[in-house]
This record gives structure tokens, sequence and C-alpha cells, in this order.
């Protein structure tokens, strides 16, 4: 075995080391050509020394020469097969200038958006009166109309009284705050002409974020041109993706935006109810528990209204979220935009309204200023942390422009007269009016066919009996709340409907506290028990007549 094994080998070795066979066919003669430069007679020996050339390579490696030919057919068809597909589309697509001009006329835009299914609701348009307090309506069910639309029956040549507005003290029919606003139009203009980081900055908007937070006890202040983006920016510069937001199921759609543009996980817990918020926050713990998770490893927030805007003027519970925030380790961004200036000995809130004196206890706070100074725009205050980062990363403030120079002003002389002994008696008579407002709607809609009162204000542990200035009344079609609205604008009294938002308006959150179809009921310093009463009655009469109708 080990001999035939080795004379193998040998025989293998020979074959190796015998020279290739000669060549004498018409390669060897095409070869001898071009060494003797006799190119004559290598052009006629060239076809049949590359057939024979050809032939000897498909006999030895025909694989090869499969993949080579397949990859000459895939690169002339690169060449000259799509420059022929491209020239054979062009020539389909040539039109004349006639089929060109033809097609230009016949042409219509997709619409943006899309059309309606149903006819739009009516539209109400909403003008000052000569007396301050009081408002004209004009009504059309035709939206390209609105502005020429039929005026409702006038009740009196002075307009109707204004009980459907968030102008509590009602700062925005002050003298001071009037003239304050026209000076500031005359010496800085209408616009601001940019945001508040690149040339936006009026010495007005910093003096208002000064006075604000000296009024608040708090470090600083940072002002934005709407409130509503002030709370949607707000939440969004402080939840990121990877952190955690405990939220009442009935906040407003401005704090619902920034939870969605934040991107973080949202638990919700039911409305201004502080024992479940605690479960919420024992199985948040449980489950950090289990995960081996510590509880400093994601940014926490616990987020809440003050004062409820959709569910009839509740009170959150301040002293008990307070403490659990405490005991479980989260950060509060506190929405005061309907009580700040509005609730409290002073108007400093819902955390003077509850006794709270530390005013690091709530570590971000949104300010709206209509409700308490008639003006416009809102303001976040807290810590210098808390300002400084917003003014880097706020959205609303490093990407809006910043607020009319007379807004601010307006609202700096408005702040004057609240921190005043007048602001005390508009305080006084506000609070007045909203207990009056409130007993007497319970009174008149106990029992009531087609309006219920929205929310029972739940007990909160305050230092003074407060009562919100506004009331939710809930109907059961917004057919019947219309008629409502008109009837009582024929008696005098304007108020509004609250619309509910649309049902995707926050696909990403949980399930969500739905906004009741209501009307809105407001009242202002500037009212009396009269008005009140008449403004009541005025309710009453309009339900019973839309049940009878």
């Amino acid at each position: 075995m080990r001999l035939c094994l080795v004379l193998l080998a040998a025989a293998a070795a020979a074959k190796r080391q015998q020279p290739p066979p000669p060549i004498t066919d018409d390669r060897q003669l095409f070869r001898e050509a071009l060494q003797e430069r006799d190119f004559k007679t290598a052009l006629k020996t060239a076809p049949a020394a590359y057939a024979t050339w050809w032939q000897q390579l498909l006999k030895d490696d025909p694989y090869h020469v499969f993949i080579e030919t397949l990859l000459i057919a895939f690169l002339l068809y690169l060449l000259y097969g799509t420059r022929r597909a491209k020239n054979s589309q062009k020539k389909e697509q040539a039109l004349t200038d006639r089929e060109i001009d033809d097609l230009v006329k016949d042409w219509a835009p997709a619409p943006l958006v899309g059309t309606a299914s149903a006819p739009p609701p009516a539209m109400r348009v909403v003008t000052p009166a000569a007396q301050p307090g009081r408002v004209h309506v004009r009504k059309d069910t035709n939206t390209a109309k609105w502005q020429s639309g039929d005026p409702l029956a006038k009740p009196t040549k002075q307009g109707a009284l204004n009980c459907g507005a968030f102008d509590f003290l009602a700062m925005g029919s002050s003298t001071k705050v009037r003239e304050a606003a026209q000076a500031a139009l005359t010496k800085y203009g209408c616009g601001s002409c940019g945001p508040r980081g690149f040339y936006g900055s009026i010495d007005v908007h910093e003096q208002l974020e000064a006075r604000v937070a000296s009024f608040s006890n708090t470090k600083q202040a940072i002002a934005f041109s709407d409130a509503a983006s002030c709370c949607t920016s707000t939440v969004a510069a402080f939840a990121k993706r990877g952190d955690l937001l405990v939220v009442d199921d009935g906040i407003s759609e401005p704090l619902r935006t920034g939870c969605v543009l934040s991107r973080a996980r949202v638990v919700a817990y039911k409305h201004n109810d502080a024992q479940d918020l605690k479960r919420v926050m024992e199985s948040i713990r449980a489950a950090d528990r289990r995960k081996g998770r510590a509880p400093t490893a994601q940014r926490r927030f616990v987020v809440c209204e003050a004062v409820s805007r959709d569910h009839g003027g509740d009170v959150a519970p301040l002293k008990e979220i307070l403490a659990l925030k405490d005991e479980f380790g989260y950060r509060l961004i506190l929405d005061e935009s309907l009580s700040w200036g509005v609730l409290g000995a002073t108007g400093r809130g819902l955390k003077e309204a509850c006794g709270i004196e530390d005013p690091t206890s709530v570590e971000i706070t949104c300010v709206d200023l209509a409700p308490a100074l008639g003006s416009n725009g809102g303001l976040c205050i807290g810590t210098d942390e808390v300002v400084a980062h917003q003014r880097l990363s706020g959205a609303g403030y490093c990407f809006s422009a910043a607020a009319p120079p007379f807004y601010s002003a307006a609202a700096l002389a408005a702040l004057d007269i609240l921190d005043s002994s007048e602001g005390q008696k508009r305080l006084s008579k506000l609070r007045s009016n909203a207990s009056l407002l409130r007993k007497e709607l319970a009174k008149a809609f106990d029992g009531d066919a087609l309006l219920s009162v929205v929310g029972t204000n739940i007990e909160v542990d305050l230092e003074d009996d407060l009562d919100v200035p506004f009331v939710l009344l809930e109907g059961a079609s917004s057919q019947t709340l219309d008629a409502i609205i008109d009837a009582a604008y024929a008696s005098g009294y304007a108020v509004s409907l609250a619309t509910p938002p649309a049902d995707d308006a926050a696909p990403a959150l949980p399930p969500l506290k739905k906004k009741p179809l209501a009307l809105r009921v407001t009242t202002t310093a500037d009212h009396d028990a009269a008005d009140v009463k008449g403004l009541v009655a005025a309710l009453a009469k309009a339900s019973a007549k839309a049940s009878s109708a």
C-alpha cells in the first residue's frame, strides 16, 4: 500500500514537471505574426485564434465562461437597455403645447383639509360694548360670512353682562391698565419683533418677570407669549424619553400636549384623588423593587392643575400631593393658571390658600396672566435652575416671538393694582360673588332635566373658605346648550360654551377623564349680588324654555 502511494506521488510530480504541449494551432500563428510585426497576417488569423482560445477555455473551465458571459450581458443591458427604456418613456410622455394647456385648465388642486361631513356650528362674534364688562354678540351659521353675521336680539343698548370670560378681577376694564397698554403701544409699537433669546426682549418683559417672581416669593420667572404654550413647553422642557410623568387624568389640553411632546412614560391617577395617587406611586415603587431599579434612575414628575379648567373648577388637594411627592421622591409641575392671583388671602394662589409657606415646595409653577391680570401671556416661576434651563431648552420661549410689549405693560399695571388695597377689595368682592354663584346654581339646577352642575368641588383643607369664580353646567347636547346661550343673551347675560377636545387629542396618553359638554358661567369683581342672582334666574328660565321646546 505504501509503495502504491509513493508511485502515484512520483507520477504526479513528473506530470507537473513536464512542459506544456507546444501550441501548433491558430493561436501560435497569431502570436508569431505579432512578434514579427506582420499585422496583416495577425488580422487574418485573429478570428480563428480567438475561436480556438474560446473553445479551449470552455473546455477547461465552463463555469468561469458562464459567469463572465452573464456579467458581460448585464453590462450591455446597463449601457443600452436602460437608455432605450428612458428614451421610449420620454417619447410616450411628450405632449403638445395644446395638450399641456388643456391639462392645466382642467387641473384642480386637492384640498389641504377634508370637507366636513356636518355643517359648521354657529359662529358667535363677541365685541365689547361701550360700558365696561358688557358685550355684544353676533351669530351666523355660515362660517364664510361670520364677520357680517346677523346680530342676536340685543336685550339693551348697552349690551349683555359678560359672564363667560376668564377675567375674574375685571382688570381688563380697568382704566389704569388700559392707559398703561396705550402708553406701551405708543412707545414700543405693536410687535416684539422676534424670540426672547434673539432680539425680542424688551425691558417690560424683564420687569414683568422680576415683578411676578417677587409677588410669588420665588427666585425667578420666565415669560411666554401664550399661557397654553407656557404649560406645553414647560412639561416638554423637563421631561424626556425615559422619564416618568404621573398625571391627573383631568388635566387640560396644554398639559396633555406637553406630556405627548415629552415622549416620557405617562401614568394617570384619578382626578384630584390623593389616595389613588398614592396607589399609583406604590405600584411604581413595587415595580422598581422587582426590577432592581433605583428610584433615582429616572426623572419623575407629578403633573396637576390647582384648579381644574375642564371639570367644574375642582381644587386640587395640594397638601396631600406635596406629602406624597416628598415621600416617593417626585418633582411637582403645578398649573396655577386659574388660581394664581385669585385664590389666597392676597391672591398668591393655591399655595397661599393652603397655608404652604415654603415657596420651593412646588418646584415648577405655570401661571396665566388673563384670569387675574386681564392680559395675555404665561409665566413659569421657580428656582434659578428651573428658569435658566428653560431659557435654553424651552421651545415656547426659544422659538416663539416674545409677547407684544403692551401685554406686559398692562400686566404690570394690573399687578400693581392687585398688590394694593384696591386689589384686596377686588378679591373680597370676587370671593363673595363666587360663593353666591355656586350656591345659587346648585339650588336652581338641583334635579334639572337639562343642566347639572359639573363637579362637587372636592373638600380641600384651605386656610380660607374660597370658591372658584366659575362653574360648568353640563348639558345633553350642543344644540340644547346653544339654545340656552341664546336665550340667556336675550335676557341680558352672555355665557360661553366649553367645547370638548377631539377624541384623538392626545393619543400617546392613557385614557383620561372625558371632558363634559357644558356651559361655562363666570363671575367677576365687577358684578354684584343682583347680577349673580339675575344670571342664575336667566339660565333657569332658558333651561325651562329649552326643556319645553
